[in-house]
């Protein structure tokens, strides 16, 4: 099996859950299905494809 590990995570996600930023963590994976990063806020999993950098604030 392929390694699934995150090789090239953005700086910061947004957890689709709670909303709020963090710096993903990634976490060893068997599978690409289960690669991707526990929210350190509400502990939720974030899939890697699910994973999306903060949108830059509009001036």
């Amino acid at each position: 099996m392929a390694d699934a590990t995150p090789a090239s995570a953005p700086p910061e996600v947004v957890c689709p859950h709670c909303g709020k930023t963090f710096q993903p963590e990634p976490l060893h994976a068997d599978s690409v299905r289960n690669a991707g990063f526990k929210c350190p806020h509400c502990r939720l999993f974030v899939a890697l494809e699910r994973a999306e950098a903060p949108q830059p604030e509009a001036e």
